[in-house]
């Protein structure tokens, strides 16, 4: 009796302690504000956007479309297709004869010692002309004023690199419950105030559909190279830029760019199995921490409470308190993003236990010798 109680108030005290972290990141998780810009369009900087594109016919158009559309004096959108086996340089050509500020790029054949996308991004900052870069992704679209809020969050902030999380669109009932769980991460582990007022790696996050840096910068700190065989490359560029000492400003870019990550369960899946074990640098022991952790504040307070419950056990409000707590974290991310409904947030136990699964399955792949598959490419274990 003793022993449960105190490990149901631990549980639920961390739990409480993930509460708070996330009430601080509603007060200070911002949006961008656009530039201040009195001195007309021609003191506006000339920007690179920078699309790496692998077999993306179905979202390309839309996503270069909205780029061509931004309301910027002063830019260019460089895509590079990276080997795609479908339609998607056809669509470029296309796009490109339509509007001279596009520029199509062949990818080089992939090194050894490369993965996919760094080795596109930095192919492509090669090229690129402007004074700052956007590195993005092929299945975002934008708003009109995305480069003026870059422009103005890198002004306000006085940071070396701009990373904005997107709106994470939603369709059916698997991408529901699980891709709003982005939001969760960062709202209830990271204090991001932090991520700007410190120097230290362990505070570093970035989104790779929004990285926003002056060129030289870029090549300052190596770019993609110094990431060139990460999978989860953009969390690891995040955290090289604080190693460089170069500043890192993380915000809320919800109204400034967009995307649907993946389509249905398979793709979700298959998407985050790449990610996740690379993202602890393959430490099994870490990862083996963090879904125990997952497993006892996200995934079992509920069945504790009820077992609690049905036998009179005297700390089963503990449980039940733990498991309202994520639960009324996630129904304020959904207020605030609206990428889901309420009923989600009782259903949390079931998209932690899915992202446990996930997790498990990368680690299998990573640690199997079949390594990571993605975009038609096995990258094997390093």
């Amino acid at each position: 009796m003793g022993l449960m109680f105190l490990y149901q108030a631990v549980v639920t005290f961390f739990a409480l302690a993930l509460t708070g972290t996330a009430l601080l990141n509603f007060r200070y998780f911002r949006k961008p504000r656009a530039l201040v810009n009195p001195n007309g369009d021609a003191a506006l900087p000339f920007i690179s956007i920078l699309v790496p594109a692998r077999d993306e016919e179905a979202n390309i158009e839309s996503c270069v479309r909205s780029l061509l559309s931004l309301n910027y004096p002063h830019f260019e959108v460089i895509v590079l297709d990276d080997r795609s086996a479908d339609d998607t340089y056809a669509i470029l050509c296309r796009l490109r004869d339509q509007d001279g500020r596009l520029r199509v790029l062949l990818g080089a054949e992939l090194p050894t010692d490369w993965y996919g996308k760094p080795f596109a991004c930095w192919q492509m900052a090669q090229a690129a002309q402007g004074e700052y870069l956007l590195l993005t992704d092929a299945d975002c679209d934008f708003a009109p004023d995305a480069l003026l809020l870059a422009l103005g969050a890198a002004q306000e902030y006085s940071a070396d690199v701009i990373s904005l999380v997107p709106d994470l669109r939603a369709e059916d009932f698997w991408e529901k419950l699980i891709i709003p769980l982005q939001y969760f991460i960062i709202f209830a582990f990271l204090p991001t105030f932090l991520i700007r007022r410190t120097s230290h790696p362990w505070f570093a996050a970035a989104n790779g559909a929004f990285l926003f840096l002056k060129r030289e910068t870029y090549f300052a700190v190596d770019g993609h190279r110094a990431v060139r065989r990460q999978l989860a490359e953009d969390v690891k560029f995040a955290q090289h830029v604080k190693r460089q000492g170069k500043t890192l400003w993380y915000g809320d870019g919800s109204r400034t760019y967009g995307v649907r990550m993946y389509d249905g369960l398979a793709e979700i899946w298959a998407g985050f199995s790449k990610n996740i074990f690379p993202a602890f640098d393959k430490n099994v022991f870490l990862l083996a921490a963090v879904i125990v952790m997952l497993l006892n504040v996200f995934v079992l307070p509920l069945f504790w409470a009820i077992g609690g419950w049905s036998v009179g056990a005297a700390w089963a409000w503990l449980p039940f308190v733990g498991y309202c707590l994520p639960a009324g974290i996630r129904l304020g991310l959904t207020a605030r993003f609206g990428r889901d409904t309420g009923e989600f947030a009782l259903l949390n136990p079931l998209a932690w236990a899915m992202v446990i699964g996930i997790a498990v399955n990368s680690a299998f792949q990573s640690l199997s010798g079949r390594g990571n598959a993605w975009k038609g490419r096995l990258y094997p274990r390093s």
